[in-house]
């Protein structure tokens, strides 16, 4: 039994190994006219929302400026650190796009911009964001992400579905012109495809492209007001639009319009970057809110109802994460905090309690801690009071999990029973 034990440590510190040092986390959010749409400060919500999944890509549509720009990146994201960089701002070049841009902020201890684009279309730009990775090998065999973030038009309707797929062909000639056969491209956005058979959709798939996209969940069909995709749907997340002065759409979680598309390599395990099976997630989603508020009380589900209330205030839609895997090592690990106020004195393998010391000088600050699975789900939380806690982990399965708390960096502990 001993030996049993032995050999499964052994095997989840490998993977705990492995996940902090390779992998990083991708995040796409309309954010519903940022940063004027109600309520008010709401930089303060998305650091919320943000703080348990720490993406280290974080791709936004919906965001009106610059002054709304440096609110996500130093309220939002930099709020305790200069851990993130944003790419340049620009407002969008094409078309009638109106006041409403897209953006890309980064880890800069894992990323580096290289380069910056935009494809003009007849409605919005498609931007193009260049990084990469800081591994040890960047100099020798360095891995390139091309990353695309769009938002495309917008209601159902013939004449918005060819826009929708003049779009996607702008893109896909672009990609022809510009990008190797090889590329890794993460193209994300607000689609507001309300099908699979939308010809912009099969444009982007099987059109005369050298680089198809792909699902990473492989979930196409109908998804407009169809329940059976009641897992997958980003938008509504609000029944109505009142409460918010207008702002955004009502009627409930009915349509899945964002996607974080990938290219056909990053689906293949032995390319040098890839997507981790089963990390992809439509955040805050409990698969049972069909035509429903997200923050509905019925909602239940790994999704607690803090993170789907801080949803429904922030957005009409869901933001999408999910975790790509390099075959290298980064330079350096993601830090959030100058002085690290928790540690696990007995260490961080436990299969009843949890051990947490937390600096005396961050007592006043901190109040509590939580725990998360590897999906980014909050699953338990401690209030805290003195210098050692104990946490209860008995009921959590066996697997790697994360504690957080203001101030600090992502501590990962292992359970094992």
């Amino acid at each position: 039994m001993r030996m049993k034990y032995l050999m499964t440590l052994s095997i989840v510190l490998i993977g705990i190994n492995s996940w902090s040092q390779d992998t990083a986390r991708l995040m796409f959010y309309n954010l519903l006219d940022f940063p004027e749409a109600p309520p008010a400060n709401r930089e303060l919500i998305l650091r919320d929302i943000l703080n348990p999944i720490q993406p280290d890509i974080f791709m936004v549509a919906e965001l009106q400026d610059n002054a709304g720009s440096n609110l996500i990146l130093n309220q939002s994201l930099n709020y305790s650190s200069n851990t993130y960089s944003a790419a340049p701002f620009v407002f969008n070049t094409s078309g009638n796009g109106g006041t409403i841009n897209v953006m890309l902020y980064y880890n800069s201890t894992k990323f580096s911009l290289e380069l910056t684009d935009n494809i003009q279309t007849s409605l919005r730009d498609i931007n193009r964001y260049q990084l990469k990775a800081k591994t040890t090998q960047q100099q020798t065999n360095p891995i390139i992400l091309e990353c695309f973030v769009a938002h495309f038009k917008a209601s159902q309707g013939s004449s918005n579905e060819q826009i929708r797929f003049n779009m996607a062909q702008d893109f896909t000639n672009y990609i022809n012109s510009n990008l190797s056969s090889d590329a890794n491209v993460i193209f994300a956005g607000d689609f507001n495809f309300y099908s699979a058979n939308e010809s912009g959709f099969q444009q982007l798939f099987i059109g005369n492209t050298i680089i198809p996209m792909n699902d990473p969940i492989n979930q196409l069909g109908d998804w407009n007001t169809n329940s059976t995709f009641s897992a997958v749907h980003t938008q509504s997340t609000r029944t109505s639009n009142n409460p918010f002065n207008d702002f955004g759409s009502g009627g409930g979680l009915d349509d899945r319009f964002d996607f974080i598309f990938v290219s056909g390599n990053l689906l293949d395990a032995t390319n040098e970057v890839f997507y981790v099976p089963n990390s992809y997630q439509t955040y805050g989603n409990n698969g049972n809110c069909y035509n429903d508020n997200i923050s509905d009380s019925s909602c239940t589900g790994p999704y607690t109802q803090n993170t789907r209330n801080l949803l429904w205030n922030m957005s009409d839609h869901l933001p999408l994460v999910m975790d790509i895997q390099l075959n290298q090592t980064f330079l350096s690990s993601n830090d959030f905090s100058v002085e690290n106020p928790i540690s696990f004195p007995d260490g961080n393998v436990t299969d009843e309690s949890l051990t947490v010391k937390l600096n005396l000088s961050f007592l006043e600050r901190i109040n509590s801690i939580e725990i998360y699975n590897s999906l980014g789900q909050q699953i338990l939380t401690k209030n805290v009071s003195s210098e050692i806690t104990k946490v209860d982990v008995s009921a959590l399965s066996n697997g790697i999990y994360y504690l957080k708390t203001q101030y600090a960096k992502v501590q990962k502990f292992v359970v094992v029973h």
